[in-house]
């Protein structure tokens, strides 16, 4: 390891400080260190130069300035070449090179204290900057964030270039998520870490991050699970997709929509949810999007849910909800998130927000429906799995197939399930939205065999196109084409 090795510690967790400052000690490495960090070392018995004694700068602003000086920062942003090493020996600056420190505990502390003076001063400064530049000349400067890498560091000193990377990649990745915290908290969002019942089995352990202060469960003995949430986060994708003077009601099992509509009423847009599928709703997600009236709660305890969300309840309507002791109740607020995050296994995938709404534009008849049942219609296929169908009335949601690999298999199934359940509206008007492309005419052949008056939406942009459009003004199919794409995976 050589002599005249210098390293800066400055931490505000001393776990473990003892073990990494004797070993320090032991390879005749030079310790400087600031305020409670000195402190401890003095207590320890471990020689070491204070940061102010060396830099002729004492703390000041309360301790909100210690390391920020160019004695300190020239040291561990110098590189091996000559000039620079020339222009530390003139400053009589040393190197530095290895950097201990870790932050002030911001996160912990908004969750004990919602005094905002308290707050800010865990906002660390000095000990941001010290990694950020560490980082940068990782090759020259080792940065350790966490005591529990000091046994390692001590087993393993770092001696290569990508050896040492490793500490900064962990390094820059604790600032990344501590600075989100920060911005986090000055927007008014707070992250609570929810201890989930379990994953998406019982022997899977699962929390989640969520904004504190996005809902609040007002009943229910039981906490969410990892699938109640899953469901939850596809039911508010429908209900709380567009501002509508209208009622919006959605019921989801296996993140897939049971049943959906748009009312004039509340109660008489659950009803109409429910009769989608009456059977699947059984333990699904309910969701409206205004606030539960006291005939709606009377009906929900009639059936099974798990979850029951919306913005609001009335007084009378959430003491109806609470004797059922198993029941969560959730009041929600509306929010519009701007991207969309999935884990996969090398790290995240990130997007845009699925929310441009949809036009139409006609290929043969007349369109039926106004812009706000558009929306709502491709809100609620935006939820199902591609390849999916679904099939609606003039308000609700009657059938739907999704998640299969054939499109033809999706809307056989769908037209199965609505022959199976929904044999009164065998008479009246459809509509059947698809996310996929109908490149070949077989199903509007098999929508034509049925002798259904269905009306159909899909996006279009295969090279079939015109064979298509021959067939459906041939066979006189009122033919709608939408103007996005509506995949989900």
């Amino acid at each position: 390891m050589g002599k005249n090795k210098n390293a800066l510690i400055s931490v505000f967790d001393k776990k473990n400080l003892e073990l990494i400052s004797k070993f320090l000690m032991v390879k005749k490495y030079t310790i400087y260190s600031t305020g409670g960090s000195s402190k401890y070392l003095k207590k320890i018995h471990i020689p070491h130069v204070e940061v102010s004694k060396y830099t002729k700068q004492k703390e000041i602003l309360s301790g909100r300035v210690k390391t920020i000086h160019p004695k300190i920062f020239g040291g561990i942003l110098a590189t091996n070449t000559q000039d620079h090493q020339m222009e530390l020996k003139r400053e009589k600056i040393v190197n530095f090179d290895l950097i201990i420190v870790n932050l002030y505990p911001f996160e912990e502390t908004i969750r004990k204290t919602k005094n905002s003076n308290d707050i800010i001063e865990m906002i660390d400064i000095g000990g941001h900057s010290l990694i950020r530049a560490a980082a940068k000349n990782y090759s020259n400067t080792v940065i350790i964030v966490d005591p529990l890498d000091y046994p390692n560091f001590i087993k393993n000193f770092p001696k290569t270039a990508s050896a040492k990377k490793k500490y900064a990649v962990k390094a820059m990745k604790k600032i990344t998520e501590y600075d989100m915290a920060i911005m986090k908290w000055f927007q008014g969002i707070e992250d609570k870490e929810y201890l989930l019942r379990y994953g998406e089995n019982p022997q899977q352990k699962a929390k989640a991050l969520i904004d504190n202060n996005l809902f609040k469960q007002l009943s229910g003995e039981k906490k969410l699970s990892y699938n109640n949430l899953l469901d939850l986060d596809a039911a508010l994708a429908i209900v709380y997709a567009f501002k509508s003077d209208k009622y919006i009601c959605t019921i989801i099992k296996h993140n897939i929509p049971c049943g959906a509509s748009i009312e004039k009423s509340q109660i008489k847009g659950y009803t109409s949810a429910l009769s989608g599928d009456p059977i699947s709703a059984y333990g699904g997600v309910v969701a409206f999007n205004k606030k539960v009236t006291v005939t709606t709660a009377r009906n929900l305890i009639k059936n099974y849910y798990e979850v029951v969300a919306a913005p609001d309840f009335e007084n009378e309507a959430l003491k109806i909800l609470k004797r059922k002791t198993n029941l969560r109740v959730l009041k929600v607020k509306k929010f519009k998130s701007k991207i969309e995050q999935r884990s996969i296994f090398a790290g995240k995938l990130i997007q845009d927000v699925n929310n441009k709404k949809s036009t139409v534009e006609n290929i043969y008849g007349k369109n039926k429906l106004n812009d706000e049942k558009i929306n709502f219609f491709t809100n609620v296929l935006k939820v199902i799995k591609s390849n999916a169908i679904a099939l609606f009335d003039q308000t609700s949601l009657v059938s739907q197939s999704g998640g299969q690999t054939s499109r033809i298999d999706s809307l056989e199934n769908c037209l199965y399930k609505f022959n199976l359940k929904q044999k009164k509206k065998k008479n009246s008007k459809l509509f059947l939205f698809s996310d996929a492309f109908f490149p070949f005419t077989d199903s509007l052949e098999l929508i034509k065999s049925k002798n259904l008056k269905i009306d159909v939406y899909t996006p279009m942009g295969s090279k079939n196109d015109a064979i298509v459009k021959k067939f459906v003004k041939e066979n006189k199919l009122n033919f709608f084409k939408l103007n996005n794409r509506h995949f989900k995976h």
